[in-house]
């Protein structure tokens, strides 16, 4: 049986879905909802700062480069250089119920967690991509980044706090 996962990409100013399924030692993907699940490869090369994908009887070489901790990555594939940012189907959606204001400095929790420690304090200033708080799900911690640079307005949660998916965790007044 193949286990899915869905993802949200955004690249080029652009969404796209698409479907990761695993079986065993196989994987597929399903880049639009009216296709088929096509069979990659998958090999992890050069000490893990690449993967070597097999599509179809072609294999390309992507050269991936975390740029945060909010799903921001930097690809590159063919001699093309992308930013991408992935998030799965689940944080999609949290996001999207927030509407517009999400461009600001709101950040909620991604899954079902618990706030393990917060690095700043109602007033600090931080700078785009710091580290601000720390949620443990799924027996593992995730370091949490501001995507904006600005003043913690105000932090709902404690440490200990149980959160849930869309939960706010940090808001930040983005810089003028």
């Amino acid at each position: 049986m193949w286990m899915k996962k869905k993802y949200s990409l955004r690249f080029e100013d652009e969404q796209h879905n698409a479907v990761v399924a695993r079986q065993g030692d196989e994987t597929a993907v399903q880049s639009c909802n009216d296709c088929e699940l096509e069979r990659v490869g998958c090999r992890s090369v050069l000490g893990g700062k690449a993967l070597s994908l097999r599509i179809g009887n072609r294999w390309h070489l992507v050269h991936v480069t975390g740029l945060d901790h909010n799903g921001n990555l930097a690809l590159t594939l063919g001699g093309r250089n992308l930013q991408v940012h992935v998030m799965d189907e689940l944080k999609a959606q949290a996001l999207a119920s927030l509407g517009d204001g999400t461009a600001g400095g709101t950040i909620c929790a991604d899954i079902p967690g618990l706030v393990v420690e917060i690095r700043v304090a109602a007033g600090d200033t931080v700078e785009a991509g710091q580290p601000v708080i720390v949620v443990e799900a799924m027996k593992m911690q995730n370091e949490l980044s501001t995507s904006v640079a600005g003043t913690v307005r105000e932090i709902p949660v404690e440490e200990g706090q149980a959160v849930n998916p869309g939960d706010v965790l940090i808001e930040i007044e983005p810089e003028q």
